[in-house]
């Protein structure tokens, strides 16, 4: 399994944020506090990604094809 590219993206800026600190304490906390999901994409790959990232990219579908099934 593999990491998807938004979720590299968010462990450098994670890590660019918290790192510098005594012990990394403050980059340790920041990645316990990190949830993640597993992604199946439409190739069948499947990929890690941020559970938030993913919660909130379902919801604006959800809204998209509630609107389209308004019109």
């Amino acid at each position: 399994m593999k990491f998807h590219e938004t979720l590299v993206e968010l462990l450098l800026k994670t890590y660019e944020v918290n790192s510098g600190w005594t012990e990394e304490k403050k980059l340790r906390e920041a990645l316990r506090r990190l949830d993640v999901a597993v992604y199946k994409q439409s190739n069948g790959n499947e990929v890690l990604v941020s559970s938030k990232q993913l919660y909130e990219h379902a919801r604006a579908f959800e809204a998209e094809q509630a609107r389209k099934r308004g019109k």
